[in-house]
């Protein structure tokens, strides 16, 4: 239904590529709400310290709607630092606190390794692309 590429109010437009910018980090995000209700929100680029931020706003900002079912689809990060797991770890207490469902789409070495590695994946509900 609706798309925003566009950084979330009082952030720095990390989405813009070809511009200088003070960091060579690039993240993309896009938001679609399916017939069924389910928001997916999708994520492509690097999640470190410099994006993150973005990220937290854009899921805050779709948490704040309350809708049944929240998926972030990571299958086009290439890099998920400390701050990206910060992130979704405190996206999935602010979803639960909601009773929203919260899923991961996370196909990915980079996505799946930093999640296992800290014992993070036990708390999402890891889905593929086909089942949101």
């Amino acid at each position: 239904m609706t798309t925003s590429d566009l950084p979330a109010e009082g952030q720095p437009d990390v989405s813009t590529e070809g511009t200088e910018a003070p960091f060579d980090d690039v993240i993309t995000l896009s938001t679609s709400t399916g017939e069924d209700g389910v928001v997916t929100v999708t994520v492509v680029g690097e999640v470190d310290t410099f994006t993150a931020p973005v990220l937290r706003s854009s899921l805050d900002t779709q948490l704040e709607q309350q809708p049944q079912v929240l998926v972030i689809d990571l299958s086009g990060v290439q890099f998920l630092g400390s701050a990206g797991l910060a992130v979704l770890v405190e996206t999935q207490k602010s979803a639960r606190s909601r009773d929203v469902d919260l899923r991961l789409i996370a196909t990915t070495r980079a996505v799946t390794r930093p999640l296992e590695v800290t014992g993070l994946i036990d708390l999402f509900t890891i889905v593929d692309g086909s089942a949101r």
